[in-house]
């Protein structure tokens, strides 16, 4: 295996660690309580790391760093920083006005449709939905973006219908870590 494929599939598997680090602050496996949950949760990580590594090979990424990882602790470690990294992005991102109108929209449309005048929780969901979906994206997708070599072919079809995907995927991911049940501390 040459050494850029091995650097992006290490990346790959760093981001197992970086998706849990994201959504719950440690690992999956410490944090969800039913097995059912687990076993969906896991299947669906997997499948949208598969198709972000289509993705990568699509828009031609190298990470411009790479790393030959001989211990999972390493990778665990790198997570970490990515996902802390990933957060400040998706922070700031948060602060724009036009996001704050976007949300705001978003929490009276949801309101409304349920029928609700205190929007202090739906706001609070949606906020903290929309936080956890940028700072995904901003990990798995927008870094990589930076360093790819073809960045404009994540603007064709193939590289449209991968970003869908995603998207669908990483939606899905997020809504069901809100939603599980969490094990006792």
């Amino acid at each position: 295996m040459n050494d850029k494929k091995r650097a992006v599939i290490t990346k790959n598997l760093e981001n197992w660690y970086v998706v849990d680090s994201l959504l719950f602050n440690n690992h999956a496996r410490s944090v969800i309580a039913e097995g059912s949950t687990f076993v969906e949760y896991v299947s669906l990580k997997a499948s949208m790391l598969s198709n972000l590594y289509e993705y990568w090979n699509h828009v031609k990424y190298t990470p411009v760093k790479p790393q030959d990882i001989q211990k999972e602790r390493v990778l665990q470690e790198n997570a970490v920083n990515t996902a802390k990294h990933a957060k400040s992005l998706a922070s700031n991102m948060m602060n724009k006005e036009k996001t704050k109108a976007m949300i705001t929209e978003m929490v009276i449309t949801e309101a409304k449709k349920r029928g609700v005048s205190k929007t202090d929780e739906i706001s609070s969901k949606i906020i903290h939905e929309k936080f956890m979906n940028m700072a995904i994206d901003n990990a798995l997708i927008g870094i990589p973006l930076l360093e790819s070599r073809q960045v404009e072919n994540s603007n064709d079809f193939k590289g449209q219908i991968l970003e869908d995907a995603h998207r669908l995927m990483r939606e899905n991911l997020v809504r069901l870590a809100l939603t599980c049940k969490k094990k006792d501390s």
